[in-house]
């Protein structure tokens, strides 16, 4: 009877503590999961905030966006690269042209000269922003530059440190020296963007993946712009001046 009554015991204990592990093990699931998905969740705002942010940097260094309902492009002045070393600040990228007897020249722009048997000046840093331009000929060097109060791109020819050829219709007025044209836009749940340097030399670069809405939509002066993710289906605006 003893012997009986021992393996009842043992056989009621085991369905207690099996009860007991079943109680305390929902919980911990329930806690495990609900962790997992905030922090899954915590993840992907991060990603799409952070792709907002790079959106919104090289938006803020663009001349004249153009917009379609999921992508937009625009020329970029030397004067905001983004990509490139800070040091390439140091020089001044923008100017004012004149007009003297037919020639034209840009005053106090040092836009090339030879010191110590270094090349300086804007051009060798505009050259050194472009790999397909390191061989340094400067007999035959130039560059884009942007009108700024007509809004056209011309391309100059540098003779030294303030004296310019136009290779097209010329001008007079203030100009900023152009970096690249750039496309973001959205293809195949992807965000990627393209670099073209005015060569026709490209490349695309990828800036976000798993995205499932690229929207850019005008709001009076304000840009909205709206992206999802395709994991979780969770979106982010954001709001910038025209």
């Amino acid at each position: 009877m003893k012997k009986a009554f021992s393996l009842l015991e043992l056989a009621l204990s085991l369905v207690i503590l099996g009860i007991l592990i079943t109680i305390l093990i929902n919980p911990a699931m329930y806690i495990y999961n609900y962790s997992f998905n905030v922090k899954k969740s915590s993840e992907i705002f991060f990603d799409l905030n952070q792709a907002l942010l790079s959106m919104e940097k090289i938006y803020n260094s663009c001349l004249n966006a153009i917009f379609t309902s999921n992508s937009f492009e625009c020329y970029m002045s030397a004067n905001d690269d983004i990509f490139y070393d800070l040091s390439l600040k140091k020089l001044n990228f923008s100017g004012i042209i004149l007009e003297n007897n037919e020639s034209f020249f840009s005053p106090k722009s040092n836009l090339h000269f030879i010191e110590n048997g270094i090349s300086e000046g804007i051009l060798s840093n505009y050259k050194d922003m472009h790999s397909m331009k390191k061989l340094k000929i400067y007999t035959s060097d130039y560059m884009y530059i942007y009108d700024i109060k007509n809004s056209k791109i011309h391309k100059i020819l540098v003779d030294d440190r303030e004296k310019i050829n136009f290779f097209d219709e010329s001008f007079s007025g203030f100009y900023t020296i152009l970096y690249a044209y750039i496309k973001v836009y959205l293809k195949n749940k992807n965000i990627y963007m393209q670099i073209d340097d005015l060569n026709h030399n490209k490349q695309v670069f990828l800036l976000a993946q798993n995205i499932s809405k690229l929207i850019f939509k005008h709001d009076g002066e304000l840009l909205k712009i709206t992206i999802c993710s395709n994991t979780q289906n969770r979106c982010l605006d954001k709001w910038m001046l025209l």
